[in-house]
C-alpha cells in the first residue's frame, strides 16, 4: 500500500471518531399512548407565542419533534413532550442547548 493511500484511509478514520454522535438517537419523552396526546398543532402554536419559528414539526416516537428557530434565534432541533409541551431537548447542531432533568427513581 502507498503513502497516500494509507494518509488518505486515516485521515477518513480519524473524521469519523471525532464527528459527533447523534444526540437524540435515544431520546424519549415518556409520553403515553398517543390518545392522551394534545395536537401537534397546539404545540406549533403555542412554542410560536413563545418566539418560536417552525420549519418542520413531527411525531419522533413519543415525542413531537421541531425543527426551527428558538426565540434566541438558535436553528434547533428540539423535542417536546406531547401532553405537557415542556421541552426535552434541545438540539444545536447536535450540541445540547437544553436537555430536561431525569426524574429519580427508586
Amino acid at each position: 500500500m502507498n503513502k497516500t493511500l494509507v494518509l488518505a484511509v486515516l485521515s477518513l478514520a480519524c473524521a469519523g471518531i471525532s464527528a459527533p454522535a447523534l444526540a437524540h438517537g435515544d431520546v424519549t419523552c415518556n409520553g403515553g399512548p398517543q390518545s392522551g396526546w394534545k395536537p401537534i398543532a397546539e404545540l406549533q402554536k403555542d412554542i410560536r407565542k413563545k418566539g418560536w419559528t417552525i420549519r418542520k414539526a413531527k411525531t419522533h416516537r413519543d415525542c413531537y419533534e421541531v425543527y426551527g428557530t428558538n426565540p434566541q434565534g438558535d436553528g434547533v432541533e428540539a423535542f417536546f413532550h406531547p401532553v405537557t409541551f415542556k421541552p426535552v431537548l434541545i438540539l444545536k447542531r447536535g450540541k445540547v442547548l437544553y436537555k430536561a432533568p431525569v426524574p429519580a427513581t427508586r
